[in-house]
């Protein structure tokens, strides 16, 4: 849909329909822009809810989503960053709406329809992470859907739990603050993450995805009444538990935020970041969602940092020393060019801003 198509069907919003396109659009063009402090080259890993409002499209639907999904794609098209468009597994076992495949002329007919409903819709070539043949398909499905059960059999068992905890014990078990006697105040998140066991997943990385479970605990532990407030209020810091609102069951049991795991823990920029220090070769992955809480977890994690420099005192470390530091100043030479590439981001962003704006994309509409 050509940019004028879109500016017209963005005037017919109602006032309230008008506000989330503008609140939708600014989290996609967030989520881009951030992700370019990465080295390419770069996939953009399509959320269920994007796939959702181009099926819906299909069949006459024009959605404020919809809209600003458009205008984000026109914008990647202008950016000088190779990108390509990745559905991961997990997405397609959503698009089949939570069932595996169950033989090749199946597969082979829903993975057609999905590849056309994004690259007609797009205008884009659209690449696929291991389910393009339907024994890939199945595999991935598989170990999906025993994923699926094994993380709603763990939020379930949360909720049943009793989550009464000393957070004033002895040493030992639990990492925290010392406090004499051999006796440790346990902070409420570190208490989590020592409550946290492995669920055994397969498809999603256990490590990575721990941080949804860890999340889940903690908010236990702090709304347990017979826990100690005092602490709790301590090392509160404003703790809103957003993976908890992200990854959840709803209130009839079903589980909820399923592809979202894979979106947080591939997108995540802090650890890619890490994963592509001294010049190691990692694809850099752009998680793309309208979903607001998702969003907002992405953009909790984008933000950077280098490691402490680890010296060791002695003459004979000094030429160990020396090549630490060398290292440091290359990993600093990363983040500089990040931000190059961030301002060069930034101002074709600002130039696509003042084309759409002309279009009178952001006037308000009538009520």
């Amino acid at each position: 849909m050509e940019i004028s198509k879109i500016a017209d069907e963005i005037k017919r919003l109602k006032p309230k329909a008008h506000e989330r396109f503008a609140e939708n659009l600014i989290m996609l063009i967030s989520q881009i822009e951030r992700s370019v402090m990465l080295r390419g080259p770069y996939r953009l890993v399509v959320d269920s809810n994007i796939l959702m409002r181009l099926e819906s499209y299909r069949s006459g639907n024009i959605t404020e989503g919809l809209l600003s999904i458009l205008l984000a794609f026109a914008l990647i098209k202008r950016l000088p960053f190779h990108i390509d468009v990745v559905v991961r597994p997990v997405v397609f076992y959503e698009f089949l709406r939570l069932k595996n495949v169950t033989s090749t002329r199946e597969h082979w007919e829903r993975f057609k329809e999905l590849k056309a409903i994004i690259e007609n819709e797009l205008e884009i070539i659209l690449f696929f992470d291991g389910i393009e043949t339907y024994a890939g398909a199945e595999y991935y499905g598989n170990l999906i859907a025993s994923d699926a059960n094994k993380i709603a059999n763990a939020l379930r068992s949360y909720q049943d739990r009793d989550w009464r905890f000393d957070f004033i014990r002895k040493a030992g078990d639990f990492d925290g603050a010392w406090l004499g006697n051999g006796l440790i105040e346990v902070p409420p998140f570190l208490a989590a993450k020592g409550l946290y066991t492995e669920l055994g997943l397969e498809y999603f990385n256990e490590g990575r995805a721990s941080i949804f479970f860890v999340d889940h605990i903690e908010k236990h532990l702090t709304e347990c009444p017979q826990n100690n407030k005092e602490i709790i209020k301590k090392y509160a810091t404003d703790k809103i538990f957003l993976l908890t609102k992200i990854l959840k069951l709803s209130p009839k049991g079903v589980l909820v935020g399923l592809a979202d795991i894979d979106i947080l823990t591939l997108c995540n920029i802090q650890s890619q970041f890490n994963d592509q220090a001294l010049g190691r070769y990692v694809p850099a992955s752009i998680g793309m969602s309208i979903d607001e809480n998702l969003s907002k977890a992405l953009h909790y994690f984008s933000s950077i940092h280098l490691s402490s420099l680890q010296m060791r005192g002695g003459e004979a470390n000094v030429s160990d020393n020396f090549a630490i530091m060398e290292a440091f100043i290359h990993e600093q030479n990363r983040i500089k060019e990040g931000e190059e590439r961030g301002k060069i981001a930034q101002q074709l962003i600002e130039n696509f801003i003042d084309k759409i704006h002309s279009h009178g994309i952001f006037q308000s509409p009538v009520s």
